[in-house]
C-alpha cells in the first residue's frame, strides 16, 4: 500500500510540474509587453488607459524608448487604508544593453537569448543591405524587413 502511495504522488508531482512548465510557456508567448521596446509597449499601455512606470533599468547603451521590455507587473501599492490608489500603473523592467557586446562595447552576450537574436537580426540586417530588393518581393517579407531595420538601425530601406 505504501509504494502505491508514493508512485501515486509522483505521478500527481509530474503533473503539476509538467502544467506549470506548458502554463508558463503559454502565457509567455501572448505576453503584450515582453520583447517590445519601451515605446511600443507605453503606446500599448497609454491606448488601455494605463500610465507606464520604469521600475528597473539594466544597462545604459540604449536611449529609453529603445530599451527592451523584460518583464512587468501592474502596481501592487497599497496606501495606508489599504486602497491601491496606483492601480492603472504599469511597472516595466527594461534592458538597455545594446542587442550584442563587441570589444570595448558593452551589451548582451550572444550566448543570452537577447544577444543571439540581436546577433540574427545584425546579421539579417547586414543581408538586407546588401541586397534591399530582397525585401520587397513579398508582403510579410517587406514587414519583417521594415521591423529588422527598424530595431537595429542598420539598414536603409
Amino acid at each position: 500500500m505504501g509504494k502505491f502511495v508514493v508512485r501515486i504522488l509522483s505521478v500527481i508531482g509530474s503533473a503539476v510540474v509538467l502544467a506549470a512548465m506548458f502554463g508558463t510557456g503559454v502565457a509567455a508567448a501572448k505576453d503584450p509587453f515582453v520583447g517590445k521596446t519601451y515605446d511600443e509597449a507605453a503606446a500599448i499601455i497609454t491606448d488601455r488607459t494605463g500610465t507606464p512606470v520604469i521600475s528597473t533599468v539594466t544597462g545604459d547603451q540604449l536611449e529609453t524608448g529603445d530599451c527592451i521590455v523584460t518583464a512587468w507587473h501592474t502596481s501592487k501599492f497599497l496606501n495606508s487604508r489599504g486602497r491601491n490608489d496606483r492601480a492603472g500603473e504599469f511597472l516595466l523592467a527594461l534592458n538597455c544593453n545594446k542587442d550584442v557586446a563587441t570589444p570595448g562595447h558593452p551589451g548582451n552576450s550572444v550566448m543570452s537569448p537577447q544577444g543571439a537574436q540581436g546577433k540574427k537580426d545584425q546579421q539579417t540586417a547586414a543581408q538586407i543591405d546588401r541586397n534591399p530588393k530582397w525585401c520587397h518581393t513579398a508582403e510579410q517579407r517587406l514587414q519583417y524587413c521594415e521591423k529588422i531595420c527598424e530595431r537595429t538601425r542598420l539598414c536603409e530601406v
